[in-house]
């Protein structure tokens, strides 16, 4: 089975953060603060804001938990197509969700001032930058736009910056850490390879990491994790690897795809591309579950758009046959 509902980064950990793991195991017997202290102060100077702007835990999807259990939001605003784990997490603490369609007519940009409209009288708005279905990118004004939209409201805003690394993300941290209703998301799951090890954390002012760290403990990081963290933040060549192999793979796969008849790729500035194809969503997904691989797709305006993780050239080979043999199946050719 193919999985391509991940975005990790298909060249995997770091080589530094692996030789640091494997040291890290040593100290297993060891309380984790010493290797938490140190990741936070490293994150604190990154961004620079103090420790205790910075709260840690097991996984962004866990620190979302936290948010939610933390301020209650009755209704809450979110770009659509909507991400699975927002519907999950929203159907768990009983919080009605309030689609923001994101059009493909306009290759799904966000509309920022349509957007600040929106979210008048919501409890929380979740801004996913990028947007890990459709690629979105919000530029710094736009952010700015919606910040200033909530400020002085009770509206949560939460900018989940989980594929930062993959694109040119402006992050608002500065405002971040003077509001008491913004908070940034970061994961290390996804860029920096280390999604079976479960750590993130979050950028917000000190009243609301008091707030919702005691609200629900996030309890201790794996010292494993947060050794892996801080020596792939230090591992200046990783970032450099990884764009020149997504660049090989991104033309690869876009010059696949615009050879299979009724496909159209389009570009986005992670680590994945969109391809329109065509309106039977749900039959294309089964036909290439029937090939035993998985994907991601979403329909928009009548289209259906495919999300297309880069990966390793054998599977990238791999999902382009598949699927230009499940398009023509669809299309009785």
């Amino acid at each position: 089975m193919l999985d391509f509902t991940l975005l990790s980064n298909p060249i995997g950990p770091s080589g530094k953060a692996k030789h640091a793991m494997r040291k890290a195991l040593r100290e297993a017997h060891l309380p984790a603060d010493p290797q938490t202290l140190r990741l936070r102060r490293f994150l604190a100077r990154k961004e620079r804001v103090e420790p205790e702007n910075i709260l840690l835990g097991h996984g962004s999807a866990q620190l979302l938990d936290m948010l939610m259990a933390a301020y209650k939001p009755r209704r809450l605003l979110a770009p659509s197509p909507l991400p699975a784990h927002y519907a999950r997490l929203a159907a768990r603490h009983a919080t009605e969700i309030v689609p923001f369609p994101l059009r493909a007519d306009r290759r799904f940009s966000l509309d920022g001032e349509a957007l600040a409209a929106a979210v008048q009288g919501m409890d929380a708005l979740f801004l996913p930058n990028p947007h890990p279905l459709t690629g979105t990118l919000a530029e710094s004004a736009t952010l700015d736009r919606i910040i200033d939209a909530v400020a002085g409201a009770r509206t949560i805003l939460v900018i989940d910056e989980a594929l930062a690394g993959f694109a040119p993300v402006e992050s608002p941290v500065a405002r971040a850490v003077k509001s008491p209703n913004l908070i940034i998301l970061r994961t290390f799951s996804l860029f920096h390879g280390l999604a079976g090890l479960r750590l993130g954390y979050a950028i917000a002012g000190l009243e609301t990491c008091r707030r919702v760290g005691d609200t629900i403990d996030p309890g201790h990081v794996n010292i494993v994790a947060a050794a892996g963290a801080l020596a792939s933040l230090r591992d200046a060549g990783f970032a450099r690897r990884t764009a020149e192999f997504l660049a090989s793979e991104r033309a690869y796969m876009a010059a696949k795809l615009a050879r299979i008849e009724g496909v159209t790729p389009i570009e986005t500035p992670c680590n994945f591309l969109l391809a329109a194809v065509g309106k039977d969503a749900a039959g294309l997904r089964q036909r290439l579950l029937e090939r035993n691989i998985l994907i991601d797709i979403f329909e928009e305006g009548g289209e259906a758009y495919l999300r297309v993780p880069l990966r390793r050239r054998r599977e990238n080979a791999q999902l382009a046959r598949a699927l230009a043999r499940a398009v023509a199946e669809g299309t009785g050719s």
